[in-house]
């Protein structure tokens, strides 16, 4: 097996070398007594990193041929065999099974250079491109009706996520990062205070409906009869729809694997357009409306969800919006062991 690169991800973004690692292997390493102490994650790991090959064969590589044999007789590679068209279901679970690849590899420190760049190329750049359109207020769907309930598009219905490492780098590819925001303190100790008195358990996989939005905002609506009015908030929660929301006008949710149109993101800022259009606003590209929103959340964005700050990036350009979120294990890590929550900042302060 080929040991791993000595490159690898930082938690800061970007590859850093790692002299003296050694490319010791999750299976080599020791504990207190010497002996040869297996992790328990060593085989996801591993069968991650298998899982990753098929992303490899789409880059456009050229299949190797067989090395010749010791005594110099070469050998010619076997026929390939007749493989019928692939449908979208195929490269759809191709592409599921590289984000929880690629998941599993960031969190134990083993992505390393190689498929990193075999991903973006393959899954996050074509997704990337598209919640790009998305966000451009000059696009056709900016100044239209929506036909739809849903947002229908193809490259984005293959993936539920980007994964927790590029799903930040598309909010700083975006525009939409503030990692370091001064509010993050306010929005963690909320949001994990409210997810322990709600008794939500601490798993490894969290459920849609028992996670938590955290959003401020602070608008300046312009109207020719009413004049300016001023939207202030410092922030409150919001949770999952109860009931199915009813189809809005803008910020369509992506239908992958189950209707997303009741997550907490979403239901976060279409009560922002609920407050601007109660204002004599208008959801439209020219409208005067400005001033800034900060959304955290407990648990890394769905492709649904970064579709939906995208469009509300594409309706309302004069307003910025912030984008913040932490890794569910690290909220998981909260509600498991519960600790002195980040304190919050004084007035004065903030």
């Amino acid at each position: 097996m080929r040991p791993f690169s000595t490159y690898h991800l930082s938690e800061k973004g970007g590859w850093q070398n790692r002299p003296g690692y050694g490319g010791r292997g999750p299976m080599e390493a020791k504990g207190a007594e010497g002996q040869h102490n297996p992790r328990s994650w060593h085989r996801p790991v591993l069968a991650a990193a298998a899982g990753v090959i098929s992303l490899r064969r789409n880059v456009g590589r050229r299949p190797r041929l067989h090395q010749a044999s010791r005594g110099g007789d070469s050998k010619a590679p076997p026929e390939p065999r007749a493989r019928g068209p692939r449908s979208e279901r195929d490269v759809a679970n191709d592409v599921v099974f590289g984000v929880v690849a690629v998941d599993l590899l960031f969190n134990h420190d083993r992505l390393d250079m190689e498929v990193g760049e075999a991903f973006r190329r393959s899954v996050y750049d074509p997704a990337w491109k598209r919640l790009r359109y998305y966000s451009d207020s000059t696009a056709p769907e900016a100044r239209s009706p929506a036909k739809s309930w849903r947002l229908q598009d193809r490259t984005l219905e293959r993936q539920f996520s980007l994964s927790c490492f590029y799903t930040e780098q598309a909010t700083r590819d975006l525009q939409l990062s503030r990692m370091q925001d001064p509010l993050i303190p306010s929005m963690q100790r909320t949001s994990r205070s409210l997810l322990e008195e709600a008794g939500v358990r601490a798993t490894d996989d969290p459920v849609s409906n028992a996670l938590i939005a955290w959003m401020a905002h602070n608008l300046q609506v312009s109207t020719d009869s009413s004049g300016d009015e001023w939207l202030h908030c410092r922030g409150r929660p919001w949770g999952y729809a109860v009931g199915k929301p009813e189809v809005s006008e803008w910020l369509l949710p992506v239908f992958v694997e189950h209707d997303r149109s009741s997550h907490a993101e979403r239901m976060a800022l279409l009560a922002i357009g609920n407050l601007v259009k109660s204002s004599g606003g208008k959801l439209h590209p020219d409208s005067p409306v400005k001033g800034m929103v900060s959304v955290y959340a407990t648990h890394t964005p769905c492709i649904s969800c970064m579709a939906v700050f995208c469009q509300f990036k594409q309706r309302l350009p004069g307003v910025k919006l912030y984008v913040c979120f932490d890794k569910w294990g690290e909220t998981n890590r909260w509600i498991d062991e519960p600790k002195t929550l980040p304190q919050e900042e004084s007035d004065e302060t903030a």
